[in-house]
């Protein structure tokens, strides 16, 4: 299976944040774009940003965009190419979990089998500390 090319895009400099958190963890990752939206851009300049990289990536692999915040700017921008069929999904809510997960699995999954998996352990992703403590309670009263 050939890897996936993944965008992400979201608010500031978060995109690009976040590929270098992943690379931090787990190692150099190809097909990875990170596209940034500043204050002064609005929804045509970051249009434009994501038809510039999809000029470059290599057309005959899935591309998965991967948004900061349901319906905003990017994930706006990505949907409307989404819907001209340029990219293969789009997904919000990008964490570092999320980007790890998919840093992992984009060789071995396509865009829609990666998608349900990444929603199928979502809930993985977000963990609230006393939760977690009161769990670990909980078990060691099972004994």
């Amino acid at each position: 299976m050939n890897a996936l090319n993944i965008i992400l895009i979201g608010h500031h400099q978060i995109a690009v944040s976040m590929k270098n958190a992943v690379e931090m963890i787990f190692g150099k990752v190809d097909e990875f774009y990170p596209i940034t939206f500043l204050p002064q851009e609005g929804l045509q300049e970051l249009t434009n940003k994501l038809e510039k990289i999809l000029q470059t990536v290599d057309e005959k692999k899935e591309t998965l965009v991967i948004a900061d915040l349901f319906s905003g700017t990017p994930y706006n921008a990505a949907a409307t190419l989404y819907l001209q069929h340029r990219v293969t999904d789009v997904v919000a809510g990008m964490s570092l979990p999320l980007c790890l997960e998919v840093a992992s699995q984009k060789k071995t999954m396509n865009v829609a089998e990666l998608v349900h998996y990444l929603l199928a352990n979502c809930e993985s992703y977000t963990k609230v500390l006393s939760n977690v403590l009161q769990e670990q309670q909980d078990e060691r009263e099972d004994f």
